[in-house]
């Protein structure tokens, strides 16, 4: 799934589509004082330097995002006299090369638009400015702590969090009346949510859904510790990682989902869903517009509820993309507090009135926006997503070269799914190919 075009990298991210229509907006009701990022959002109270200019780099956010990151740079340069803004936006594809290019040369950015996974390679490079060191703590307190702590290693903090996508549960209520299901009660856990799609399956032959699924998030979400403490232990190869994946294993086994949907993006659920050869769809609300467009009986039949629960009080994998500043930035002052405005509760509750993402800050979290709208899946969709975000968490391992570490995973597990591989063996396996790739990771460092 893709959150705006920022996100297209990040394995079954979820959230808002960068063609997403844009209503207007205005911004929180803070004053401009808190607004910039000055006092209540966080700066020091040491006068900033003046004829500062600050470089400040974003992912794919342009054409579509123009107008709202110059709003927000003009008002910030407006409020801070002598500090200048140049805004660069970069593909996905080439962002990570070209800033450690411009960091080896001497010519870094100030301000950085990274994902969780490259602001945690960048930063064991000692590339990143620790902001639990360098920030305040009016700066790093707005944001949930659970998303702040993501880029967290050791002691230390590398990033702002910004913007994110939640998934959301939508099912179609028709098919859920063909097959004598309540439609107001949709399942509450991924057992119920099985259950269902074998009745569906038996009274319509359709299927109930598909798998879109991120083992190593799926795992450590379902209660498996992935790593210890230390950085320096793998633990896969738990009792509830092997629970998880022969409940996983069983629908591909018992034909509760369709064989071919092993591995498949969310375009592939989407595709079937608006088809109406899938009862229910687990992706972020923009997809629903998409749905709307291409096949509008299906979103009139369309309901939207919470995603049903790995484990009971758990958390839900956030797609979360960061504001970092590089070592390398000679104005570290003037670029944290840019950072942190560009962040800070106007600016993401205004961000989220263009486009539908998620805040990261509490205070924005909070605002009517996410709690009043109207009856259309659309807008229940946002409701139900907002009230999801005290449980969001950017799942990762925290350590640099983390697609190394976990590749034997993903691949392990696709194994285990075609029945190349038992769940037993893919996890020990697993476990043994990873501690291998983390023991070479650390004896890097």
């Amino acid at each position: 799934m893709t959150m705006l075009a920022a996100c297209g990298s990040n394995d079954n991210s979820n959230g808002g589509a960068a063609n997403a229509n844009k209503p207007s907006g205005s911004a929180a009701g803070t004053n401009a004082k808190n607004g910039s990022g000055s006092n209540a959002a966080g700066t020091t109270n040491d006068a900033p330097k003046k004829d500062v200019a600050l470089n400040f780099w974003t992912i794919s956010l342009s054409p579509n995002f123009d107008d709202y990151i110059n709003g927000r740079i003009k008002k910030y340069e407006d409020e801070h006299p002598g500090i200048t803004v140049k805004w660069t936006d970069l593909p996905y594809g080439s962002m990570e090369n070209k800033l450690l290019t411009s960091i080896a040369g001497g010519n870094s950015p100030d301000v950085v638009n990274l994902n969780t996974g490259m602001t945690l390679t960048l930063a064991a490079k000692n590339a990143l400015v620790d902001l639990n060191k360098e920030a305040t703590e009016e700066q790093r307190s707005i944001y949930f702590p659970d998303l702040y702590n993501s880029t967290k290693l050791g002691d230390s903090a590398y990033a702002f969090p910004w913007y994110f996508g939640l998934s959301v549960f939508m099912y179609n209520k028709k098919i859920y009346e063909e097959a004598g299901l309540d439609p107001n009660k949709p399942p509450v856990t991924f057992e119920e949510l099985k259950q269902q799609a074998v009745q569906i399956k038996e009274k319509t032959g359709k299927y109930g859904f598909t798998l879109v699924s991120n083992p190593p998030a799926d795992l450590y979400f379902a209660g498996v510790p992935m790593i210890s403490d230390d950085k320096k232990k793998i633990i896969l190869d738990t009792p509830e990682a092997l629970e998880w994946a022969k409940w996983n294993k069983s629908l591909y086994d018992e034909g509760v989902i369709p064989k071919d949907s092993v591995g498949a993006d969310a375009n592939y659920a989407t595709d079937k869903y608006q088809g109406g050869q899938i009862a229910t769809l687990t992706t972020g609300a923009n997809f629903l517009n998409r749905v709307k467009t291409n096949a509008p009986d299906v979103y009139g039949n369309t309901l939207v509820a919470k995603m049903p629960a790995k484990k009971e009080g758990g958390n839900y994998q956030a797609s979360l993309m960061d504001v970092v500043v590089p070592t390398m930035s000679k104005n570290h002052k003037e670029a944290i507090d840019f950072a942190n405005y560009i962040t800070n509760d106007e600016s993401q509750l205004e961000f989220c009135k263009v486009v539908n993402i998620l805040p990261s800050t509490k205070k924005a979290a909070a605002d009517p926006f996410f709690t009043q709208a109207g009856d259309d899946p659309e807008s229940k969709a946002k409701i139900i997503a907002a009230s999801m975000v005290g449980q969001a968490k950017d799942f990762t391992l925290g350590i640099k070269d983390e697609s190394k570490v976990l590749d034997p995973l993903w691949k392990g597990w696709t194994k285990m799914m075609l029945g190349q591989q038992s769940p037993e063996e893919m996890l020990k396996t697993a476990e043994a190919e990873m501690q291998k790739q983390l023991d070479a990771v650390n004896a890097d460092n």
